[in-house]
This record gives structure tokens, C-alpha cells and sequence, in this order.
């Protein structure tokens, strides 16, 4: 059964893993009287799964998500393009919105991996002095730029010099060849990336982080090339967004609606809000189990009690989880059972058989 539109929805990312350790972790979720909500609605809830391939998207399932969910519709299926205009915060230009995110590339197993950007702290004036250090490459190929924040910039460049492959949410962590093929398409930024590194190599701004034991900023990763874009909801809209993205406040505030940090949950367990908790997402990336169980009981009792109570005292009629994981989204839909069957145990099933990784 699809979502309704009055449904509570509850975005998880990070509650499924692809990690060795995922049958471990199932059996300590069982066996855990704090996580005793949730793992009823495992228990409850029949799955609906859905295969989710990050480059034929160009981001990642939870981003896929908000972004089908407000109503995005790339004219060549990469969904993630639509996500820079909401970063940029920009709704009134016409132009494409291409952002390049400073970024570390280091040599992997694999071959170049992009690092996590977000962990690169570099300050508004490391990024000033490589903007400034990067000009004359811009100049040169008709492109400019400039900072809208400490790690990120804005670009316009001249048409049909990129492509969007993937947001840097898709791309950490993963071989860059995969994202970053050697077509035609893909010179033009290759070579401006190419000459912005060489610049680069004439700045401090390197050499003072390392003797600060930070990583060098060596890259850019660029992506967008969508047009500013409305949501409209097209499964219905909701009667709130919370989240602690920065683009969900723009998306939430670009149609209007309420937005809210999930941090009061009274507030936003109501029908038709769709609520993003990533409390699990920063452990179940860094391998952090005894983090990752901490938080899903914090969860539990702050928000799955409450709006399992509110299910059930009819405050809510219907509890949607959406579960993205990096090559699969899952979805759970929960009711309100009728009055007569109140008094029955709620059937049960074995949430371990879909919930792990397919090869466990």
C-alpha cells in the first residue's frame, strides 16, 4: 500500500547497512528492550523494496528521495542535479546552478577516492585565497566563480562544459573513475581541474594546513546543472518538513511550508509531515557500532514511542519509515488497527530476512 499523504514520515538513514557486522547488529537490536519500538514495527511492517542504482541517479537514496518526493523531474534522469539550486539557495536565476565543492583525493584500494568533504574543515579564508589562486585558470576558459561558504563555490561555466555525475554525498568514499569517466563530455572540466591543481601549488594555503596535520585541499568536485526549480509535491503536500540539512530548510521554505530542526518531536509528529532523523547515518558510515546502538535507543524513546502512541490513540492514522540505504530504499507502512482487532497480537515476521544485506 503507498504512503497517503496524512501519513507520518520518517526518513532513516543510516537504520540499514551493507556492513559485515549487520547480523551482529540485528541480534543486538532484538535483544535490546530500548530499541522495543522499532524493532515492533520491523516486526509489523510488510517491506517494500526498491533497487536503487546511486549512478544512474547521480546521488544517493536519501537524496533521491526528497527530491522524486518534492517533485524534481531532470530532463535526463539524474535526479541529483537538482539538488545544487537548493544548496545555492537561489530560486529567482534561470542559469544553471553548477557547484564545485573543495574537496581531498587520496589513492584507495580501488584507485582515487574522494574523501568526505564535510570533514575537510577549511575556513572562508583558505577557500578565499584558493578562489583567488584559481582566477586566472577561470579567466582562461571562460568560466567564474565565487564562494558561498567555507567549502563550497558557485560556478558559471560556458555551455556543454560539464555534466552532472553524482553529489558529493554519492561520490565519497567511492572510485572516482566510476563517477568521473574520460569521455569528451567530461574534458572541458577535467582540463580547467587540471590547471586550478597547478595554481593551487603556488598558494601556502597547502602547506599551512598540513603543518596544521590537516589533509591538503587538492580538488574540486563539481555537480548541478539544474535550473532553480519549484517542488510540487506530486503525491501530496506536506504539512511540514524537519531536518537538519540546510536544503531541506530551502526546499521546505521555497514551497512555503514550515520547517522545523528535529529536535521536538511533539511538534512534528503530526500527520502529513515528512521528518529526516540522521542520527544514524554519521555511526553507520564510520563503522561506529556502540555510537550507532546509543542512538538508535535515543530514537527510539524520544520518537518512535511517541509516535507509536499517537498511532495508536488515533492521533495519526498512518506511519510511513523510509529506509535508504546506498543500493536500496525500503519503505514500511503502518495503520492504525481497526478497533476489533485491537485486542489481537499483531502479526509478525521476520524483519532479519530483508533487513540484512542480501549476501548475509
Amino acid at each position: 500500500m503507498p504512503a497517503s499523504p496524512s501519513a507520518l514520515t520518517l526518513l532513516l538513514p543510516g537504520l540499514l547497512t551493507d556492513a559485515a557486522i549487520a547480523p551482529e547488529l540485528a541480534r543486538q537490536l532484538a535483544d535490546q528492550p530500548a530499541v522495543r519500538t522499532l524493532v515492533a514495527w520491523l516486526g509489523a511492517a510488510h517491506p517494500v523494496q526498491q533497487d536503487f542504482d546511486p549512478f544512474e541517479a547521480g546521488c544517493t537514496s536519501r537524496e533521491y528521495w526528497w527530491l522524486h518526493r518534492a517533485g524534481y523531474r531532470p530532463p535526463d534522469g539524474k535526479v541529483g542535479a537538482g539538488l545544487a539550486p537548493l544548496l545555492a539557495n537561489d530560486a529567482q536565476a534561470d542559469r544553471p546552478v553548477w557547484l564545485a565543492d573543495l574537496a581531498h583525493v587520496q589513492v584507495g584500494r580501488d584507485g582515487l577516492v574522494l574523501t568526505d568533504s564535510g570533514e575537510l574543515d577549511t575556513t572562508q579564508g583558505e577557500s578565499d585565497a584558493l578562489l583567488a589562486a584559481a582566477q586566472p585558470a577561470l579567466d582562461a576558459h571562460g568560466a567564474a566563480a565565487r564562494g558561498i561558504g567555507p567549502r563550497r563555490w558557485r560556478l558559471d561555466l560556458p555551455e556543454g562544459a560539464a555534466r552532472h555525475t553524482g553529489t558529493p554525498d554519492a561520490v565519497t568514499g567511492a572510485a572516482l573513475d566510476a563517477w568521473w569517466p574520460r569521455t569528451p563530455e567530461a574534458r572541458p572540466w577535467r582540463k580547467l581541474v587540471n590547471e586550478i591543481q597547478m595554481h593551487w601549488h603556488e598558494t601556502p594555503v597547502n602547506a599551512d594546513r598540513e603543518a596544521r596535520g590537516l589533509v591538503p585541499v587538492n580538488a574540486l568536485w563539481l555537480y548541478g546543472g539544474a535550473a532553480p526549480w519549484r517542488p510540487d509535491w506530486p503525491a501530496g503536500r506536506p504539512s511540514l518538513v524537519a531536518g537538519n540539512a540546510p536544503w531541506l530548510r530551502a526546499l521546505a521554505e521555497r514551497d512555503g511550508l514550515p520547517w522545523l530542526r528535529p529536535v521536538d518531536a511533539a511538534a512534528a509528529i503530526r500527520p502529513g509531515a515528512l521528518v529526516e532523523l540522521d542520527d544514524l547515518a554519521l555511526p553507520e558510515r564510520t563503522d561506529d557500532w556502540r555510537t550507532w546502538l546509543d542512538a538508535a535507543a535515543r530514537l527510539d524513546r524520544d520518537w518512535f514511542a511517541p509516535a507509536d502512541a499517537a498511532l495508536r490513540a488515533g492521533t495519526l492514522r498512518q506511519l510511513t519509515l523510509v529506509l535508504p540505504a546506498r543500493e536500496r530504499l525500503v519503505t514500511l507502512n503502518l495503520e492504525r488497527r481497526p478497533a476489533l482487532l485491537r485486542w489481537l497480537p499483531t502479526p509478525r515476521h521476520d524483519w532479519k530476512r530483508w533487513w540484512l544485506p542480501q549476501e548475509s
